[in-house]
């Protein structure tokens, strides 16, 4: 449930940013959405993008979108691969924070984070809605049931193909996919390739014909 709140606050819940052009964004939006564990726990927050929040990611992707799309089909791969690397390296990490927000049990996380690896590592799978076309900005949505797994498949066909990324993981269950992307800066991906926003698909699509 979306609360509205005044201030940023010390003894508040820390505030999930986006990511947008290859580091943090801070949404100045005052609504959120609580992110809660099992016991009903307030971990942290998410902003309710606007359009401002919009405007930047689109105009991160357009900016990437060029140098994303001159690199060559092995280039390409070879950052998926390394993505999938990092991500190994940091699996516990990776299925304490799948636990903490989806409920799953240690097996179910680490196999979740297992499979996501994977798809980053052999990205040639059919991306859905037939997206692959090279030199593309594309949206995308998914829920949180499975939000690392889905980030890694939506990702890895689109990067693949030379089209950059505007995610829009649940924002209930939101930090595995954020964490995901701050590795993508760390294996060198150039920024503006993957943003992340949290926002309704109406606002997303606003933002896209503006």
């Amino acid at each position: 449930m979306a609360v509205p709140l005044h201030a940023f606050t010390a003894d508040a819940p820390p505030v999930l940013p986006c990511w947008i052009h290859g580091r943090a964004f801070i949404s100045l939006n005052q609504r959120f959405v609580e992110v809660r564990d099992r016991n009903g726990k307030v971990l942290r927050r998410t902003p309710r993008c606007g359009k401002d929040e919009i405007a930047e990611a689109q105009a991160s992707a357009r900016a990437a979108l060029p140098v994303w799309a001159a690199k060559s089909a092995r280039e390409r791969h070879e950052f998926l691969a390394r993505w999938g690397n990092a991500l190994e390296s940091h699996a516990a990490h990776f299925a304490r924070l799948l636990r903490e927000e989806t409920r799953k049990s240690e097996a179910a996380a680490e196999k979740e984070v297992a499979a996501s690896v994977a798809v980053l590592r052999t990205p040639a799978h059919p991306c859905p809605d037939s997206c692959l076309d090279a030199g593309r900005i594309v949206s995308r949505a998914w829920g949180r049931r499975r939000p690392l797994a889905d980030a890694a498949r939506l990702f890895a066909p689109i990067l693949a193909a030379g089209s950059v990324i505007i995610a829009n993981p649940c924002a209930s269950a939101p930090s595995a996919a954020f964490a995901l992307c701050e590795l993508s800066a760390r294996i060198g991906l150039p920024p503006g390739v993957v943003n992340l926003v949290f926002a309704d698909r109406k606002t997303v699509d606003k933002g896209q014909e503006s």
